[in-house]
């Protein structure tokens, strides 16, 4: 009897499913069929244009035979170099930041939808060829430090390698793109054979505080002997950020705890933006220690009788990546090493008495003579 029961909600359970996936097929289907019928064309005059250093803008046309009807269309669009991207459009056009100094190639399609189903077209493909450059005359090893200045300003400072195979004439020229703005860097530094090397930019058009924003930096050059083969690269303005000094630190003793108090670097970011080292050293015993912490002061609990020396240093924290650590503030000192007192006070003591003994011994001396020379 029990399993009479239980076949038979088995088959009602069944029956339930068939009914649904009917009633779904009587309401999809037209639908399906309908999609059937149309034609779904790939877009047209897909092409890349070069629009900036380091950005590439691709464009395209609806196809001429595509009907429109009810029918929603948006592109998919894929960058498959230099680094793999997918993404969906209603546009006919978009920007890409990519470095192109090895290519770009990106493919685009068009996709229908009409209630709730998709119907995709073929693929259609478009490339950038690598620029023209010997090989191994790029630069490389390229390193790029920005700074928050006093005047509220950002600078540029980059370094790089020369080509393996660049010729000793070469020549390399650093452009610096960020947002809209281009700058081509006038103050270099020059290795040996006199090739540029290092680049400065004391103040630029970098916005201080911006989150995530790009740096594009463009290095290319010049050879009697060579094609130079151009290099760019893309840095996070915040993680290639040289942080300021903590201000104003102070350390004094309460009772038995070093007590040490700061304000935050010179910077855009509010103070919970930042996180902190604190750089201790008991110079009685030669222990260091090294603390982190988010807040502006510091507390720990110290031998009284020794002699240290305190300093901080910053980073981004929380609001931004991690840039370049500051450096370490002045060195403050506090305590005193009772022992080196001591030993300092016996040996001044030992001093003063021997003097005081040899002066004595010849005070005394020529007091003898004298007296000596009177008698004879």
């Amino acid at each position: 009897m029990v399993f009479l029961t239980d076949h038979l909600n088995f088959m009602a359970s069944m029956m339930r499913v068939c009914l649904i996936l009917l009633w779904i097929r009587i309401l999809v289907q037209p639908h399906i069929l309908q999609l059937k019928a149309v034609q779904v064309f790939p877009p047209i005059n897909f092409t890349l244009t070069v629009s900036a250093l380091a950005q590439v803008l691709l464009s395209w046309k609806p196809s001429p035979n595509q009907e429109q009807k009810n029918y929603t269309i948006r592109y998919d669009v894929k960058i498959l170099t230099p680094v793999f991207e997918e993404y969906d459009t209603t546009k006919t056009h978009s920007f890409q930041t990519a470095v192109l100094h090895n290519g770009f190639s990106a493919h685009v399609r068009t996709l229908l939808f009409h209630k709730g189903l998709q119907m995709t077209s073929d693929w259609v493909t478009a490339e950038l060829q690598p620029p023209p450059g010997a090989e191994n005359t790029a630069v490389t090893d390229l390193s790029c430090v920005t700074h928050f200045t006093v005047s509220s300003t950002v600078s540029l400072h980059c370094t790089w390698l020369p080509g393996k195979e660049a010729p000793e004439d070469t020549k390399y020229f650093l452009f610096y793109r960020y947002e809209t703005y281009t700058e081509e860097c006038q103050d270099y530094i020059k290795d040996k054979w006199n090739r540029n090397v290092e680049c400065r930019f004391s103040v630029t058009h970098i916005a201080p505080g911006e989150i995530d924003e790009l740096i594009v930096i463009h290095i290319n050059g010049s050879s009697k002997y060579a094609a130079i083969k151009p290099f760019q690269q893309l840095f996070n303005q915040n993680a290639i950020e040289k942080v300021n000094v903590p201000r104003n630190v102070t350390v004094f003793l309460e009772q038995n705890d070093l007590v040490a108090t700061w304000e935050k670097p010179l910077s855009t970011f509010p103070k919970g933006c930042f996180e902190y080292e604190f750089y201790l050293i008991n110079l009685k015993s030669g222990n260091e220690q090294v603390s982190k912490t988010y807040s502006h002061d510091f507390r720990l609990r110290i031998d009284v009788t020794g002699r240290y020396s305190v300093q901080i240093r910053a980073n981004h924290h929380k609001c931004a990546v991690n840039g370049f650590w500051s450096d370490w503030s002045e060195t403050l000192y506090i305590g005193e090493n009772k022992q080196e007192n001591l030993i300092v006070w016996s040996l001044t003591v030992l001093c003063v008495s021997t003097c005081s003994t040899v002066t004595l011994i010849a005070i005394k001396n020529k007091y003898t003579e004298l007296l000596a020379a009177v008698s004879f």
